[in-house]
């Protein structure tokens, strides 16, 4: 039986579902080669069961979102599957926002191009869920939003736009960053919106559904924030440079692939490389605005706050290079022939990175992606035993091997989270002297330090003398890997 949906469909819109249901199948088989979530996902697992309006990094809505899917399905794969929405959300949303710029051949071909930027596959095989994941999807999303709202004389188009706001916000305080270029750009072209009392229903319906989280981080004097100070600790000027020039390289590295397919069209159509005229256009600025902004707050974050500058902190802010470059580097019209090349360049390139990832993921003999969860556990729950009448309630130390098995195991133990400093506020210290606790690390003097910063009512003349402990990581091919860990049992105290 024939569907007439698809019969009414031209051949490149054809082509682009095509595409989208190809990409989601293959990075969900990919990532299926793991034995154990990535750890982002797992921390979210664990920040979502607290039930909790903030986690010790960010905001609570990926971890609401990874904990709520996980805990209905039960299988790593619905996480993975979750991850895929959001990229297809984004990959949907970019495709619209084309649609603004460019004719429907270039608008889809901009969109396929991305599968360049390594992002789309490497982010989710490798964090599995977080909030940077989530902005591939809501980036896009609130950009088009914000397109369609200042050109919109409709109340209802305010409303959505401060529920994408505030959901926005209750994501990653990073999205803070695309808010610099919106209110740029409506300065310059939209100076009227800011008379409209539709703005403001719109901001304060972001500013209710962020409220919550708000109050939570006044409440805990903004501990959260602690994370990022960390990030930018370092104050040698000569770090400041590298970190910030890394930077800059890997967000070039992301979008090589990307630019390499442009360059290729171009040069089969023999078209010159020439650049528009750049005038004070709304269109053009709104390209400008949107792209370059993020990236500069991002190097001049480098240079003044030095430390470590993640590149995937900017990598979600690339999702407009396709249109970019259909936009200021016009190309001649294209032909059904150069849309297959183009097309078959995607494919390529999806399946280099395909090959690359399901290799290092098959082979690699790695805690991260194939930890013995189940034989550690069984392990610690025996030594905790041979010593302790009370069940196994805590964990501490080296989170990428608590996490696992608390996620995985029942009954599951509790994680003492890092909050910098700050008191936990999802741990209750007389239940913890009264339960006792397991720290886990890679060093004795690791396992030290996490059981005084674990446990700051010890005495300082308690001995911590922490026992060695062997697990052994098997790859795909059944090449194994030995790593050495140490734990340490701090005893009920009365």
């Amino acid at each position: 039986m024939k569907l007439k949906f698809w019969e009414n469909i031209d051949y490149e819109h054809k082509m682009f579902i095509i595409f989208l249901i190809v990409n989601i199948f293959l990075w969900l088989g990919v990532a299926m080669i793991r034995t154990v979530l990535p750890t982002d996902a797992l921390e979210g697992i664990y920040w979502g069961s607290l039930h909790d309006f903030g986690t010790p990094k960010h905001p609570p809505l990926a971890g609401w979102i990874t904990y709520w899917v996980y805990n209905a399905f039960k299988t790593d794969l619905s996480v993975y599957v979750v991850s895929q929405a959001f990229i297809l959300l984004g990959f949907i949303y970019i495709y619209k926002i084309a649609r603004i710029f460019l004719e429907p051949k270039r608008a889809i071909l901009s969109t396929m191009m991305l599968e360049g930027c390594w992002v789309y596959g490497y982010i989710v095989e490798y964090y599995g869920f977080n909030p940077d994941v989530v902005l591939l999807g809501l980036l896009p999303f609130l950009t088009y939003h914000f397109y369609k709202c200042m050109n919109s004389k409709k109340w209802y188009d305010w409303v959505i736009l401060g529920v994408i706001v505030g959901i926005c916000f209750l994501n990653k305080y990073q999205t803070l960053l695309i808010f610099v270029p919106m209110l740029i750009w409506a300065i310059m072209f939209r100076r009227e919106v800011f008379k409209s009392k539709w703005f403001y229903i719109s901001a304060l319906i972001a500013f209710l559904i962020f409220l919550p989280h708000l109050a939570w981080m006044i409440k805990y004097e903004f501990f959260p924030l602690m994370y990022f100070e960390g990030e930018f600790a370092d104050n040698s000027w000569l770090t400041h440079i590298t970190s910030t020039l890394l930077f800059a390289v890997m967000q070039f590295a992301l979008i090589a692939g990307t630019i390499a397919m442009f360059v290729s069209l171009k040069l089969l159509q023999k078209s010159p490389f020439k650049l528009i005229d750049i005038k004070k256009d709304e269109k053009t600025w709104f390209l400008i605005l949107f792209s370059l902004i993020p990236l500069l707050i991002h190097l001049t974050m480098g240079i003044c706050g030095g430390g470590t500058m993640r590149p995937r902190w900017g990598f979600e802010f690339m999702y407009l290079i396709g249109i970019i470059m259909f936009y200021f580097f016009p190309t001649k019209d294209i032909s059904k022939k150069e849309f297959n090349f183009i097309t078959g360049f995607a494919y390529f390139a999806m399946l280099v990175i395909f090959i690359v990832m399901g290799t290092l993921l098959s082979v690699e003999k790695n805690y991260r992606s194939r930890y013995p969860v189940a034989h550690i556990y069984n392990d610690m729950q025996t030594f905790w035993n041979e010593s302790q009448k009370t069940p196994l309630k805590y964990l501490g130390g080296y989170i990428e091997w608590t996490l696992p098995l608390t996620i995985y195991q029942e009954p599951h133990p509790q994680i003492i989270l890092d909050t910098h400093g700050y008191k936990n506020p999802w741990i209750d210290e007389t239940d913890l002297k009264a339960s006792g606790i397991l720290i886990i690390d890679r060093t004795v003097d690791d396992v030290v330090s996490e059981a005084k910063k674990s446990c700051p009512y010890l005495e300082d003349d308690f001995k911590i003398e922490p026992k060695e402990y062997k697990f052994t990581v098997t790859n795909a091919f059944g090449q194994e890997r030995e790593y050495i860990i140490h734990y340490f049992i701090v005893p009920p105290l009365k």
